[in-house]
């Protein structure tokens, strides 16, 4: 009798054993939750006019791709002006709350680029500040608007881009992208 409850007990403890080990934790490898993709509703230009007024124009789409269409406002600038531009990323997707983004966007400085490209009477881009391994980051850029005309400038968010390859806007994931219409005068 002594050997059947011997027999039971190491069989319980190994059971035991087998059940603990592979219901237990295990270690989360995916350590990517800190570099997620950013949700951004809302993208805010704000132009400074040398020695002038700010102008700000918004790109907002609150209920994300493939709901409503988003809401543009046209950039309307005057010929031969120098502007700084600053670019906000904000996420609005909870009723009465606003999440900035921007601030995560400047603390990731290194996986992150605002890349610029126009068509027809876009304004001219050139990125002002950098990362932290001194690389473009394009949060801060210097805008001048060229002869009157109409264009449109796109405006896109790269996540993780290749920041060392000849056209590092091609790489990466786009967090956001925008396409504003223009209007110099």
């Amino acid at each position: 009798m002594k050997k059947f409850q011997w027999l039971a007990l190491f069989g319980f403890i190994g059971l035991s054993l087998s059940l603990f080990t592979s219901t237990g934790c295990n270690k989360d490898d995916d350590d990517d939750q800190n570099n997620e993709e950013e949700l951004i509703t809302t993208l805010l230009l704000s132009f400074v006019e040398t020695g002038g007024a700010t102008s700000t124009f918004t790109f907002e789409d609150l209920d994300g791709v493939g709901g409503n269409a988003p809401t543009i406002q046209n950039i309307n600038l005057q010929a031969g002006k120098t502007y700084t531009l600053s670019v906000a990323f904000f996420d609005k997707s909870e009723a009465g709350h606003v999440h900035d983004v921007t601030e995560e966007v400047l603390s990731e400085s290194a996986a992150h680029l605002v890349c610029f490209s126009g068509q027809g009477a876009a304004p001219t881009v050139v990125i002002q500040d950098a990362d932290a391994n001194g690389k473009p980051l394009g949060l801060v850029s210097q805008v001048v608007a060229g002869a009157a005309g109409t264009g449109k400038l796109t405006v896109s968010l790269k996540h993780e881009p290749d920041k060392s390859s000849a056209n590092a806007c091609a790489t990466g994931e786009t967090d956001v992208e925008a396409t504003f219409d223009v209007n110099i005068n």
